[in-house]
């Protein structure tokens, strides 16, 4: 057998593991704000929710996942070279309220040393604030962190409230920021 062949087993395995991620991506996609249950996704692929979980070093480990796929589909269908590509992507956010709530779940979650989403978070953190950096023309990091701050702040008070306008809010903090 050739040494890059992969076996059987291991290759379902990781074909299992993507199936039931980008199940939970289309279940959180879709969602209202409160989120799909566990079960709903193990449902949704004819296993239980320990089945899921055998894929995944527990709830937390898929919760990052699917945040991590959800970052990738955006890279590949929106341009973030342009301030209007980054409130396109924010404006087709509000379209997804149940990957905000558990983004922001996730967020406050990371600050817990040793959680799961720690190191995701951190490092989406880092890379918001170079791209906020390339955007805003400006090496000043104070910057990027308002600009963060406000998206994570916007996004908790619309989900309290989907009367708020994020996009039209964060433009305004840019054009205040770019002066």
């Amino acid at each position: 057998m050739p040494a890059d062949a992969k076996r059987g087993p291991y290759a379902k395995g990781l074909a299992r593991r993507e199936q039931i991620l980008a199940a939970a991506l289309e279940a959180y996609a879709n969602s209202g704000p409160q989120g799909p249950s566990l079960r709903s996704i193990a449902d949704s692929v004819n296993l239980t929710e320990a089945g899921v979980l055998h894929y995944f070093d527990g709830k937390d480990e898929l919760l990052v996942e699917v945040l991590a796929a959800r970052d990738r589909a955006d890279l590949a269908n929106h341009d973030l070279g342009s301030r209007d590509g980054v409130m396109a992507l924010i404006e087709h956010g509000t379209r997804t309220p149940g990957l905000i709530k558990l983004l922001l779940d996730m967020t406050a979650a990371s600050a817990v040393p040793g959680h799961p989403a720690r190191e995701f978070m951190q490092q989406r953190s880092a890379a918001i604030l170079r791209l906020a950096a390339q955007l805003l023309g400006d090496d000043d990091p104070w910057k990027g962190r308002v600009m963060l701050a406000a998206l994570e702040g916007l996004q908790a008070q619309w989900l309290r409230d989907p009367s708020v306008d994020m996009v039209a809010d964060l433009r305004r903090l840019y054009e205040t920021l770019r002066s």
